[in-house]
């Protein structure tokens, strides 16, 4: 018969922050439970309040000088800390990579159906990788799969962009594949040529009263006073 040798009750699990008697310092700077800082209290004054207003000492910042303790409710403030921690995850989003197949023969209704869908990923802020099939004779003509794709870069021009330029993959079977990712193309900036600046539409009003015209307009006045 085999003898366990007995090891007593499991080690109790490693706790973030010490509490109370396992805080191991002379002195402490303590704050209140109303947040508000007390101040440095000697380690057994600073368990004394605790313990009156009914509460733990927690060593929030062991690595200060002297370390700083919070007076609190330790059970309130694990459960607090964890629906923070819940929060922060729900907001956290790991962007996928969304597959989408489609051939050359699909119907108008598919292809909506196609294009919601990929729309569906891309608001949710999803990568989506299109893969256009080329079969039997398709492969003949290779350039009606980047038509394809044309048409779901319009569909999704609003909301989607490409990552890279499409490329022909397989060998044996053929296909295009590309990747939309979230955003938004930029509009190019148009540039009204036909209004000039004012600075160069007064220089042109200099140019066409030049010293010729000056000079055209003294000649007629003075035949005027020779008439006269």
């Amino acid at each position: 018969m085999i003898r366990r040798r007995f090891s007593g009750p499991p080690p109790r699990p490693k706790r973030r922050h010490r509490i109370n008697h396992e805080i191991r310092s002379d002195y402490v700077r303590v704050i209140g439970a109303d947040k508000n800082m007390i101040g440095i209290l000697p380690m057994k004054e600073a368990m004394r309040m605790a313990s009156a207003q009914g509460f733990d000492l927690v060593e929030v910042s062991p690595n200060a000088d002297p370390p700083v303790c919070r007076i609190l409710d330790y059970g309130k403030f694990l459960y607090e800390e964890k629906a923070k921690q819940n929060i922060a995850k729900k907001k956290q989003h790991s962007a996928a990579v969304r597959q989408m197949r489609l051939t050359l023969k699909i119907s108008g209704h598919d292809f909506d159906t196609k294009i919601r869908k990929m729309r569906e990923f891309l608001e949710a802020k999803d990568r989506v990788k299109v893969t256009v099939i080329l079969r039997g004779r398709e492969v003949v003509h290779k350039e009606r799969g980047l038509d394809m794709i044309g048409r779901i870069e319009e569909a999704l021009s609003d909301i989607a962009i490409l990552e890279n330029r499409p490329r022909l993959e397989g060998t044996s079977r053929l296909s295009w594949q590309v990747m939309f990712v979230p955003g938004r193309k930029k509009k190019p900036v148009k540039k009204d040529f036909s209004k000039k600046p004012k600075a160069q539409i007064a220089e042109g009003n200099k140019k066409t009263t030049g010293p010729d015209d000056s000079l055209a307009t003294a000649t007629t006045t003075g035949k005027e006073e020779e008439k006269e």
